[in-house]
């Protein structure tokens, strides 16, 4: 047997068990387009070095990002309160 073969059976072996993983867990992996804008600005977040166009390093980047969301959405809540919101719309 070739070394490839070999390789290419651990390789399937590995996408396996990182698709088991990621199910274990409830996430999901995606293919995303990250613009030269989008790039700069996790630039000026200090989530991504100047000038890095790393895919791995973007890829961590974006992932802290989104880690934050839910702080950033509840500190926007606590400021905004819904009620405050509609009251202001109507």
């Amino acid at each position: 047997m070739t070394d490839t073969g070999l390789s290419r059976g651990t390789r399937a072996r590995a996408r396996t068990e990182a698709y088991r993983d990621r199910r274990r867990h409830g996430r999901i992996l995606i293919a995303m387009e990250v613009s030269p804008s989008q790039i700069a600005a996790l630039e000026r977040l200090a989530l991504l070095q100047v000038g890095c166009r790393d895919k791995a390093r973007i890829a961590w980047a974006v992932q802290r990002f989104l880690d934050g969301a839910a702080q950033v959405a509840a500190l926007g809540d606590a400021l905004w309160p819904k009620a405050e919101t509609l009251d202001a719309e109507v």
